[in-house]
């Protein structure tokens, strides 16, 4: 625990620029039409500002200023995880619900559902773990919003969302394995997959009694300037290729978000694992991109096939570079 300790406190700054910044808004349906919107804030804060990517064409050319001591990357402790838990379908997540103890069902896009809410899910907005300036809430500040919502981290949670796209459902399943929540997942399917499996839905969602959560960060989870510059990631950027065109990390491989994508889910397992295949299985994967709730679905894509994979950020890059 001290050592995990001790490399919190060494990332605290990564952090903080990892998840920093604000700018215009976002098309995805997560968000809301306010200054502040957790999809808007996917699309900037993770990302970086778009006036900065438009004028960023000689970043790529540009070398590294890196430390000559060698960096040492710890192995990412997620990839010990039982992957087969990472999501569940709404069958599962039934016979979850009819036996004892029961899983607490998170509902996290920042609008309210199209059609309905599962029932007896709680609210659990993915723009409540943000500051309002952009930025990453601290463990303790996002442990205190968990508790207030009832959860503990010895729960079960499952973890759903009415838009898969903006990447509020693989961002919070990110957070969350970032706080160390061992037993976490995230509902494939849609309303009408999760209706005709039997699961009751609501108008509204439910609320639970206040309780203590207890972080145990892990911020192996997170890719901080030094190691992505010094070379020891390979670095997928995650963005369009227009976007990717416009500037991006020396060596970086573009590998859009969209081609992992195949309607509200991910594609098959095989047709990721070609989508990887250059990718060499043997070294750890940064995955960035403008939109930080679209670079978590590539990251969660990663996992799932098995990869040492963390999430960076364009931003951050930027922030170095200036």
């Amino acid at each position: 625990m001290q050592n995990k300790l001790l490399s919190y406190g060494a990332v605290l700054i990564s952090m903080i620029a990892l998840f920093g910044g604000a700018e215009g808004g976002c098309s995805c349906r997560g968000g809301g039409g306010d200054a502040w919107s957790g999809a808007s804030w996917l699309e900037d804060s993770l990302g970086g500002p778009s006036s900065l990517a438009a004028g960023a064409s000689g970043v790529e050319a540009g070398e590294a200023n890196v430390a000559e001591e060698p960096i040492v990357v710890e192995a990412d402790e997620a990839s010990s995880d039982d992957l087969s838990s990472w999501s569940i379908s709404a069958g599962e997540l039934r016979e979850k619900l009819e036996g004892e103890p029961r899983p607490v069902v998170a509902y996290v896009s920042n609008t309210p559902p199209e059609g309905s809410y599962i029932a007896r899910s709680i609210k659990l907005p993915s723009k409540s773990l943000i500051n309002g300036d952009g930025s990453l809430r601290s463990a303790e500040d996002m442990a205190a919003v968990l508790g207030r919502a009832g959860v503990t981290e010895e729960d079960e949670l499952v973890i759903y969302g009415d838009c898969f796209s903006c990447g509020d459902m693989t961002f919070v399943f990110w957070i969350m394995k970032y706080l160390g929540h061992r037993d976490v997942s995230v509902l494939r399917g849609s309303e009408q997959e999760w209706s005709a499996a039997g699961l009751s839905l609501s108008g509204a969602t439910s609320a639970m009694a206040e309780a203590v959560y207890t972080p145990d960060p892990r911020p192996d989870l997170m890719a901080d300037y030094e190691a992505v510059a010094a070379g020891v990631y390979q670095v997928v950027d995650a963005r369009t290729p227009d976007q990717f065109n416009q500037g991006h990390i020396p060596g970086a491989v573009n590998i859009d978000y969209h081609q992992v994508m195949e309607g509200s889910w991910l594609k098959s397992d095989s047709t990721i694992a070609g989508i990887f295949a250059d990718l060499d299985e043997d070294k750890p994967v940064a995955v960035y991109t403008k939109n930080g709730g679209t670079a978590s679905i590539v990251w969660y894509a990663l996992k799932l096939q098995g990869r040492d994979a963390r999430l960076y950020t364009w931003n951050d890059w930027l922030g170095h570079r200036s």
